[in-house]
């Protein structure tokens, strides 16, 4: 096998194949990236059993062959290489790969590509389409409240889920809730949770550029398909929570204020907060808000901030990191808190209708 190509051609997908493949070395072959050369595609492809992904590079200056590489070793040298051509050769006995470019030559072990496992997939009969742009929104506006190697491992990724014309992605780690919708005109409903790390990688792999993403999914694996690239994931096991009874109702005490302000005001402050609770006091004072923490120390920050509507009475603590991280899903120059009481979830509001953003109280 030989090929030569440019750098800027595959240094973003080899990063992402990186970030793919087994880092825990249970098989050495899933710790590798295959690369295969037909007449006029170059094929990379890396696994960690839960997860492909392949992509698919337009390529003629090559002799047809395959095998798997390193994938971290690859990804870090092509990194470092200087922009230009880059060839790769693989020995006679195909137990090294040669990579050269204008700086240098690097020889990289192999593993035979006849081992590389496959990633079964049952194939659905029905295909969804979704611009590129509407699902990297999607995970944007709620994958920041998925929880993080949480013993609920159904809590560990996003629900996905259609029904209707409505395609829904919801996240929560018990302390926190984003819910989002868009549109999605096509017969068939469907429900899944996608695991975090595959959440996490289609959201550095989406083209940015609005070209349409077709996918599907089956009872246990959900599949994305664009003309570059192939994502495979299985799907969590386990039946997510009904988040609908999560979300507060009723009438509420709603203050509006400058997001901005807040978040600038909840980094200052929260310096003083406790480091095990990281918790932050919001109390209405006349037409301003008081941001407050304290820790154990008995060291202690206050500020006001004034409000575009104020509400009497509100008066209810977060956690500083939560809090932040929601305000800054939302792109709005205002945005509103409705509080149904000190130990009751708490709503977060901007203008996007479809966005729904909760948030746990802490009792300080």
């Amino acid at each position: 096998m030989k090929l030569s190509i440019n750098k800027e051609q595959i240094i973003n997908q080899l990063q992402s194949l990186a970030a793919v493949a087994d880092k825990k070395q249970t098989l050495p072959i899933l710790s590798n990236i295959l690369i295969r050369a037909d007449e006029e595609v170059i094929t990379l492809k890396s696994t960690d059993l839960e997860v492909e992904l392949e992509f698919v590079i337009p390529n003629k200056n090559q002799t047809p062959g395959e095998i798997t590489i390193p994938a971290k070793k690859i990804s870090d040298i092509i990194k470092e290489l200087p922009d230009g051509q880059i060839d790769f050769e693989l020995n006679d006995d195909a137990s090294k790969l040669l990579i050269k470019s204008s700086s240098g030559r690097y020889n990289l072990s192999t593993i035979s590509a006849s081992d590389f496992p496959d990633f079964d997939v049952v194939k659905s009969d029905q295909t969804y389409n979704i611009p590129s742009e509407s699902f990297i929104n999607l995970i944007q506006k709620t994958s920041f409240a998925m929880a993080n190697q949480d013993w609920r491992h159904y809590l560990n990724g996003c629900l996905f889920q259609k029904s209707l014309n409505d395609l829904v992605m919801v996240a929560t780690d018990a302390h926190r809730l984003a819910t989002y919708i868009i549109p999605l005109e096509q017969e068939g409903e469907f429900s899944g949770i996608i695991p975090r790390k595959s959440v996490i990688e289609l959201l550095k792999i989406l083209p940015k550029s609005n070209e349409n993403i077709s996918f599907y999914i089956n009872t246990n694996n959900i599949v994305f398909m664009s003309k570059n690239f192939t994502f495979k994931s299985k799907l969590v096991d386990g039946n997510y929570p009904n988040y609908n009874q999560v979300i507060p109702a009723g009438e509420g005490l709603e203050i509006t204020i400058e997001r901005k302000k807040l978040l600038d005001t909840l980094s200052r402050v929260s310096v003083l907060s406790s480091e095990k609770f990281k918790g932050v006091k919001l109390c209405t004072k006349g037409e301003s808000l008081e941001v407050s923490a304290h820790n154990p120390e008995q060291e202690s920050a206050e500020e006001l901030v004034p409000l575009v509507k104020t509400a009497e009475g509100f008066d209810i603590a977060f956690n500083v990191n939560y809090l932040r991280e929601v305000l800054s899903s939302i792109e709005d120059e205002n945005i509103s808190m409705v509080s149904f009481g000190p130990d009751k979830s708490a709503i977060i509001k901007s203008s996007d209708l479809d966005q729904t953003l909760v948030l746990m109280p802490l009792l300080l």
